[in-house]
């Protein structure tokens, strides 16, 4: 009897072992082509370029993406708040991925058997916006995953928050909430009141 429970416990062991390697193995494949964080500290995201007379009239403004970059110390509390409990309210308690979210999408998208975009938090969606496609794939959630495990341990919450809210497309050609407070409302990020930074965050 003790002989087959050591053939059972080797063969079980074998083919966890196994399993393993596999898992290893694709995670390496669907990885080592992803780019490096380390570029996001050299990263300038495009911005307003305007033209001016030589009396100091505004003459254009040209740009491929309306955005006016600006530091998280400039951004309301309340901007900051609002965002955070409409993309991700367990932003400051996670790692980068939200299980408990994770797992509520695919118990959702089991049941309808579709796949769906949920569960992103903001640090997924920063990753995916800077650094991959828009697909809606298995994969690219994967890199997305891994991605964002990795902004995590390199950058502090404000740091990543910062980017995600200069880089973020918040519709009609803003990028960023700057544009998007300029574009909507007339006014600088800064003087949006809670009702206008609750509109803005969606």
């Amino acid at each position: 009897m003790s002989r087959i429970i050591k053939i059972i416990t080797i063969a079980l062991l074998l083919v966890l072992g196994v399993l393993c390697g596999v898992v290893a193995g694709v995670f390496i494949a669907l990885t080592r082509d992803l780019p490096q964080i380390q570029s996001l500290e050299s990263f300038k995201p495009s911005a307003v370029t305007r033209v001016y007379s030589s009396d100091k009239v505004l003459l254009s403004e040209l740009y491929a993406e309306k955005r006016h970059p600006i530091s998280i110390q400039s951004m309301p509390p309340h901007l900051k708040a609002a965002l955070v409990a409409t993309e991700d309210r367990n932003f400051y308690r996670h790692s980068g991925v939200d299980l408990r979210g994770v797992f509520r999408a695919l118990v959702k998208d089991l049941s309808t058997g579709q796949f769906a975009e949920g569960a992103s938090t903001i640090t997924q969606q920063l990753a995916k916006t800077l650094f991959l496609t828009p697909q809606k794939t298995i994969v690219r959630k994967i890199k997305e995953a891994f991605l964002a495990f990795q902004l995590e341990r390199r950058y502090t919450k404000d740091e990543i928050l910062e980017f995600y809210m200069n880089q973020v497309y918040f519709g009609s050609g803003a990028y960023g909430v700057e544009s998007a407070a300029r574009l909507f409302f007339g006014k600088s990020v800064n003087d949006l009141t809670l009702s206008e930074s609750a509109l803005i965050a969606g």
